[in-house]
């Protein structure tokens, strides 16, 4: 680093400034420093111990600049400068060190310099003969040290939502985590089980009982008027408009060039009246989307985002039907409510609608109430379920049972360049319609091969090392052919379980791929079919009840 040689009258250095880093010296450092200003005023007449002695190997090579013979010797990575640009700046007269940065833009760029500033002096220095000191530097702006950012921001205000059951699930001992703008439950503790085991237990009780989760953060919007069926036509990838009243469909949605943005259920409530969930993340942005396209096509449709108006619940397991049917006016029969029907009635005195849908894949009803009754409704079920045992789970069980049925999470299986037939989801998307947003990339994309393709995986039934991790890559032959995207331990299947996209190549059932490590290892995990759990979807319908 560079240190003050000459300093203004008065002014002192010490400790780190001064190239001094252990305490020990600096505490000395500083002793020093204090003696020369107290000299300075008059206040001390002793002596004054020397400066400090920079002992040991310089932090840096004296001069860090290497020619190649067939590369580039870059000296600012961020401006593209090279040695020769600084060469040529010394040649031209720009040979100072303040005319060659303006003349070369080297320091310019995100770094500010603290890089590049150090080798470009040292370039000139020996261009010039001169030692570093004698070059002389440019002038540094605030910081010249790193500062954390945290020391800059100050104390944060990063506002927090809390769904209508926020205070039931304190509690309830749940652990929060921050999903978009809102505390979610993560889990919920229970006294001498671990993190794990609580989760675990939360997992067992959906598929064996009963459990109940918020879904409240969910994005929740009706698209109401004469266009309304036209509008979800255009706008979700799967058709829509022939869908009959009292039914849900899935709604896949993506942005121009075909990459998928949302996902969530379209629900017809009457011929002009649609309800339609969001994820958590996504509700506002694509609320968004929704009123620039209304504005864009002409549509007549009214849009009204109710994601804050609304609370819900899922609730889940082989007893929901049971805990729910005395406790509504629904007729919640599977011939008089199937699966993917949709419902108005009341759930305990209060207006609701009930989706008969399910991530979890069981046998369950997202419960929407206005947010006002929300914790009246969840607490009138939690009293109706305590003779089936029923358990409220949180956000990390919802991703092992939606992983153990092999449901995507969009954002999170998908990124910012994938398409619907990268992630297996091509089965949701009619290309053959009118209009979507997308469609016409997708089919441009449709006569290109892909590169990578989402597959479901598991690991030996015996394997017993550490588990790989979300975003730990797949590697063939020493190049990367893909990346683990989602993963856990199945408590229903006792087996490791994930997703992960890899080469087409690799993707058959049956076929083996190797996982790195942190430490390097590899791991064989082996594709399977999808899903993992009930591929026949019997949990979800008549053989539920």
């Amino acid at each position: 680093q560079f240190v003050p040689k000459t300093l203004p009258e008065g002014l002192f250095a010490a400790g780190r400034v001064n190239g001094v880093y252990e305490l020990a010296q600096q505490i000395e450092d500083g002793k020093r420093a204090g003696l020369q200003a107290a000299a300075s005023l008059e206040k001390y007449k002793g002596p004054i111990p020397p400066g400090p002695c920079h002992e040991g190997p310089p932090p840096s090579h004296p001069y860090p600049i290497y020619s190649h013979p067939a590369g580039k010797c870059f000296v600012d990575l961020d401006e593209d400068v090279q040695y020769k640009d600084l060469v040529h700046s010394a040649q031209e007269g720009f040979d100072s060190v303040e005319l060659m940065k303006r003349y070369s833009t080297y320091g310019m760029g995100p770094s500010q310099g603290k890089t590049a500033n150090a080798n470009a002096i040292r370039v000139l220095a020996k261009v010039k003969g001169q030692t570093v000191a004698e070059t002389g530097t440019t002038t540094a702006r605030p910081f010249f040290h790193p500062v954390a950012l945290s020391h800059l921001a100050g104390r944060g205000f990063h506002p927090h939502r809390h769904t209508p059951m926020h205070s039931r699930h304190e509690t309830a001992g749940a652990e929060f985590m921050l999903a978009g703008d809102w505390l979610r439950p993560a889990y919920y503790k229970v006294a001498g089980q671990g993190r794990e085991q609580a989760i675990q237990a939360e997992v067992q009780a959906v598929r064996q009982r009963a459990g109940i989760i918020d879904v409240g953060t969910l994005g929740k919007i009706e698209i109401n008027g004469p266009d309304a069926g036209e509008f979800i036509e255009r706008l979700y990838t799967a058709r829509f408009a022939k869908m009959k009243v009292g039914t849900t469909r899935y709604g896949l949605a993506c942005d121009e060039t075909g990459v998928i943005i949302d996902d969530g259920v379209v629900a017809r409530l009457a011929e002009d009246r649609f309800y339609v969930t969001t994820t958590t993340t996504a509700s506002a942005s694509i609320y968004r989307e929704m009123q620039r396209w209304a504005i864009l096509w002409g549509l007549d449709v009214v849009l009204v985002n109710a994601t804050g108006s609304y609370g819900a619940m899922n609730l889940a397991g082989p007893q929901s039907r049971r805990i729910l049917a005395g406790l509504t006016e629904i007729d919640v029969s599977e011939a008089a409510f199937p699966y993917l029907g949709v419902r108005e009635g009341a759930v305990l005195g209060v207006p609701a609608r009930l989706l008969r849908v399910g991530f979890v894949g069981e046998l369950g009803y997202e419960i929407h109430v206005p947010a006002h009754s929300a914790a009246y409704v969840w607490d009138g079920l939690m009293r109706a379920g305590r003779s089936f045992d029923i358990r409220p789970f949180g956000v990390e069980a919802q991703r092992v049972l939606r992983l153990e049925k092999g449901h995507v999470i969009v954002g999170q299986d998908t990124d910012g360049l994938t398409v619907p037939r990268e992630a297996h989801m091509d089965w949701a998307v009619k290309l053959d319609k009118p209009f979507f947003v997308g469609q016409r990339s997708l089919k441009i994309l449709g006569t290109k091969e892909i590169k990578r393709t989402l597959v479901g995986f598991m690991l030996p039934e015996d394997y017993s090392g550490p588990i790989p991790k979300e975003c730990h890559l797949v590697i063939r032959d020493g190049e990367i052919t893909g990346r683990v995207t989602s993963i856990t331990f199945s408590p229903t299947l006792h087996q490791v379980i994930g997703l992960a996209y890899v080469h087409p190549s690799q993707s058959k059932p049956g076929a083996h791929f190797q996982i790195r490590l942190d430490d390097g290892k590899m791991v064989t995990a082996e594709v399977v079919s999808l899903p993992f759990y009930d591929p026949k979807n019997l949990r979800q319908t008549t053989e539920a009840a």
